[in-house]
């Protein structure tokens, strides 16, 4: 018998007649509207700690509805272990430290809780954490727990849960404009356009600036980056009615503005030519007095060993068979009796080294002319016979002194390594007859110059500068303005937007271009500061061709527009909850869209044709990539936790 039979028995209809009792004490007005809050946060973050499970029931529940799984398959996965933390399990295990949470007794403490358990997805979201607490934690917590109340206790309370939370933030877009402008210039930057990238842009602006050309800022970051960037967003911008307008202004001037900056270009190079047909003439009297310096040169290195040589006398023997040759005893005359050949040699005897090194150059003289492509007479035979005679007195002279064979291998190096190359090159095509300008232009600038020629064109235009340094400039200017000229003819449809660029591309449009024209104005004088200066103005051109051609206005990309002024995951959830409504409401939302694309396409161009606007983009090309997606993330999250929430709706 135990001490219990010792009460009588109580009869069920008699504790009936007993008030019932609460398990726990009512709370106090602010107590419960504390508890309510604390325990809402609780919540948002163990459902946020339970998300991996409850995307695996999201997988499993889509797999299931595909396949619907039998008996035995549902029973084995009732049995299996649960491996990722679900809502459930994250907020048990966190009641076996704090206790149960806390139940809201009062509906205004309903609506706190479910506001807090907003809040901690919110605060993923990049930004400031007051503003993302409240606009994307509190206030659609609040709209979902008010949609919840309409419907609580039916089939549809869960879905109006849901549905309240989106229209409640698609209500908070509409109080806090998103700013989707520097969302859309993120989005369109590149991954690795950095903040150095925008000041290096910044410079390149600046010097335009004071050259007189108004760069943008993605012609500017297209230039620095090597590849086009934000391009697109400013061909967009030149075609959308709402911007097209300024952006034309923008660009209006910018023919005057090439031109402009050009001639003072060049005027750096050289003034304006006052005879500039007679170029031509000057650089080819300068290239020719050039290349008879160097012959010069080379006689006067070759003769001291030559007048040494002079009196060296040939050995009977192989002066025997010198006079064997067939051409000897002609040449032998034909030297003689020619006052200018026998000038400097008619008291030496014919077996000294001087009168046979005469002999020599008659004989190298007379193979040559008849080998000659322009002699009517060519005989290839009688110019190699002539050719052998000529190496037989040449060895004669050779063996019998040493001086000769210097003085012969000292022309020899110097014709055939210092002067051949200059008559192949530049000079010699300056110095063969008497050029015009543009011949001369072409024989120092071809279209399409020989790979590696830039030593060629700045020994060329050195040896010029040296003989004429003004006609010198003058080539180089009259290249350079013949270029502009023909690049930037006015078109049919006006002037020509794009012919600094053009001229730009002529001018210097693959790397061998570039490095002749570097090399020749290096060469000219004070030439290494000029080309820093006329090098930064060609960047300068070329950063306005990364500008793209609008296009047909009326095939205007719609794909743009719509991302332009898109609301990310908001404001679709606000246009999706506004579909069932009135065709009133739908106009409102309509209009509200167009208003936001209209202005974000203005602050597109305020921010792009902003010279001052670097710190704002600084601050974007920092920004994480599609940043503004961590805000739509950060949203999933918190409509996620819904699944750990309070209510017990589904």
């Amino acid at each position: 018998m135990s001490e219990w039979d010792a009460f009588p028995a109580v009869k069920q209809s008699e504790w009936d007649a007993f008030p019932a009792v609460d398990a726990a004490p009512k709370e106090t007005w602010a107590m419960d509207k504390f508890k309510s809050v604390l325990s809402g946060l609780g919540s948002g973050v163990t459902g946020l700690a339970g998300l991996p499970g409850l995307a695996q029931d999201a997988v499993t529940a889509g797999m299931d509805w595909v396949a619907p799984p039998n008996q035995k398959q549902l029973q084995a996965r009732a049995a299996a272990p649960d491996l990722l933390p679900s809502p459930a399990t994250t907020k048990a295990a966190a009641e076996k430290v704090t206790g149960k949470f806390y139940k809201p007794q009062s509906t205004l403490g309903e609506y706190l809780h479910t506001g807090a358990e907003f809040i901690p997805g919110s605060l993923l979201a990049p930004g400031g954490v007051v503003g993302n607490a409240i606009r994307y934690g509190a206030l659609p917590g609040f709209a979902s727990e008010a949609a919840g109340q309409a419907t609580k206790g039916s089939e549809y309370e869960g879905l109006a849960r849901v549905a309240g939370g989106l229209a409640g933030a698609g209500a908070t877009s509409l109080t806090v404009r998103p700013r989707t402008s520097s969302q859309s210039i993120r989005n369109q930057l590149p991954d690795d356009i950095t903040a150095a990238h925008v000041d290096e842009a910044e410079r390149l602006m600046q010097d335009a600036a004071q050259r007189g050309i108004t760069l943008q800022w993605p012609e500017a970051l297209s230039q620095v980056a090597g590849r086009p960037v934000l391009s697109d967003v400013m061909r967009h911008l030149e075609a959308a009615p709402q911007t097209s307008g300024r952006m034309n202004a923008l660009y209006a001037d910018r023919p005057q503005q090439v031109d402009y900056a050009s001639r003072a270009a060049m005027d750096r190079i050289a003034p304006p030519s006052q005879a500039p047909s007679s170029i031509g003439r000057e650089v080819g009297t300068a290239a020719e007095e050039t290349l008879q310096g160097v012959r010069q040169t080379i006689n006067d290195v070759a003769e001291p060993h030559y007048t040494r040589a002079r009196g060296d006398w040939v050995d009977p023997a192989t002066m025997g068979r010198v006079r064997a040759t067939p051409e000897w005893q002609a040449a032998r005359d034909a030297v003689r009796n020619d006052t200018q050949l026998n000038r400097n040699i008619r008291l030496l005897p014919e077996n000294s080294v001087g009168f046979l090194n005469a002999v020599k150059k008659y004989l190298d003289t007379a193979a040559a002319n008849a080998g000659s492509p322009l002699n009517a007479q060519r005989s290839v035979e009688r110019s190699a016979g002539l050719g052998a005679d000529a190496a037989a007195v040449r060895r004669a002279g050779v063996n019998a002194s040493p001086s000769y064979e210097t003085a012969l291998h000292l022309e020899t190096y110097g014709r055939g390594q210092i002067l051949q190359p200059l008559l192949d090159g530049p000079l010699g095509k300056l110095a063969a007859n008497d050029p015009t300008t543009k011949n001369a232009i072409k024989a120092m600038f071809p279209s399409n110059p020989i790979p590696n020629s830039a030593q060629e064109i700045s020994t060329a235009m050195n040896a010029l500068v040296r003989r004429n340094p003004n006609a010198s400039r003058d080539l180089v200017r009259a290249h350079a303005e013949a270029t502009f000229n023909e690049a930037t003819q006015a078109l049919q449809t006006g002037a020509n937007q794009a012919g600094g660029a053009k001229f730009a591309a002529q001018l210097v449009g693959n790397s061998q271009q570039r490095a002749n024209l570097e090399a020749a104005v290096r060469a000219l004088p004070n030439g290494d500061h000029t080309w820093r200066g006329f090098n930064r103005y060609l960047e300068i051109l070329e950063a306005t061709g990364t500008r793209q051609n609008p296009g047909s206005k009326t095939a205007y990309n719609q794909e743009f527009l719509k991302n332009a002024g898109a609301s990310g995951l908001v404001g679709e959830g606000l246009k999706g909850a506004a579909n069932p409504l009135s065709r009133f409401t739908q106009g409102f939302v309509d209009k509200y869209e167009r208003y936001k694309l209209g202005k974000n396409l203005h602050e597109l161009a305020d921010v792009l044709t902003n010279p001052a606007a670097a710190n704002r983009l600084r601050a974007i090309a920092s920004l994480p990539l599609n940043s503004p997606r961590a805000q739509e993330i950060a949203w999933r999250l918190s409509m996620l936790t819904r699944s750990g929430a309070s209510s017990e709706a589904p």
